[in-house]
């Protein structure tokens, strides 16, 4: 049972905290301000889980390009800390290989999540709030992702169906990261 909620309470730390360093990444590279100034309802939240491990690693991992490399690689850091608390519980192997694998898969796999969890909440503020401050922040953050899909799918009945297709995507993507995952990890006891 301890196991359990030390689990659970592992789980929810890292998906918070690497989630708010991705999110931060993702708003660095789209140029949405970021700041409390700027009226981002996120960025007290996402200041408060990520700047105690984001801001040392500015010190000394420098932005390439538009990619603000420390917030990746703080997301990274949390996930393989997670998978390398869940191996020394025996939830998980130990073998290093392993560790690094399902630490990738992981971090793929949140990315996945958190795109799909950017494009719930935009259909469903469409829905309800759509002149919110709120849902302008979240178009600004969705319209990148579904761009490239609406200019090649067009209204059809009237109805936008670009959400569906990237949400569509986006499962697809995970069926495939999951099957590769386990493919992989297969592989890799095969070979030991």
């Amino acid at each position: 049972m301890i196991f359990h909620i030390l689990s659970l309470l592992i789980n929810i730390f890292a998906s918070l905290v690497a989630g708010a360093a991705l999110l931060r990444a993702y708003l660095q590279y789209h140029y949405i301000p970021l700041s409390t100034r700027s009226g981002n309802p996120f960025a007290p939240l996402i200041f408060a889980l990520t700047n105690w491990i984001v801001l040392p690693l500015r010190r000394i991992i420098p932005a390439v390009g538009r990619v603000d490399t420390s917030s990746v690689l703080a997301s990274l850091m949390v996930i393989a800390f997670k998978t390398i608390a869940y191996a020394l519980m025996g939830i998980m192997s130990t073998l290093p290989l392993v560790i690094a694998i399902d630490t990738g898969f992981e971090f793929f796999s949140l990315i996945l999540s958190c795109l799909s969890s950017l494009l719930l909440a935009y259909v469903v503020l469409s829905w309800v709030q759509r002149n919110s401050p709120l849902f302008d922040l979240l178009s600004r953050m969705v319209i990148p992702i579904l761009a490239p899909i609406r200019q090649r799918i067009k209204t059809l009945g009237g109805m936008d169906w670009s959400v569906l297709v990237v949400f569509l995507l986006l499962q697809i993507a995970n069926i495939v990261l999951v099957d590769v995952h386990s493919s992989l990890i297969e592989l890799t006891w095969n070979t030991i």
